[in-house]
């Protein structure tokens, strides 16, 4: 699993790309304070935010991982295997 250290520069990568909008990024709540990513890893990090309906995060706007609601029309980003 990656080291915290990159997870730090990929975060501020892209609050520096993603500005005054909010992207849903690939962590979801499997249960109650459970979060992980969608490659099943757990995401030990703080989350703010948090509300009983909200079980999806985005990145933008704050300097935080907010919990936010899956159904909110926002832009997606997410991790991917290079070409």
């Amino acid at each position: 699993s990656t080291s915290f250290p990159q997870r730090a520069m990929e975060q501020k990568f892209l609050q520096d790309k993603t500005g005054a909008e909010k992207y849903f990024i690939g962590l979801y709540q499997q249960a109650k304070n459970r979060w992980h990513w969608i490659d099943n890893s757990i995401f030990n990090g703080n989350i703010s935010n948090q509300h009983e309906n909200f079980n999806c995060v985005t990145i933008g706007l704050t300097k935080t991982y907010d919990a936010a609601p899956c159904d909110i029309n926002f832009r997606w980003i997410c991790e991917k295997e290079a070409k």
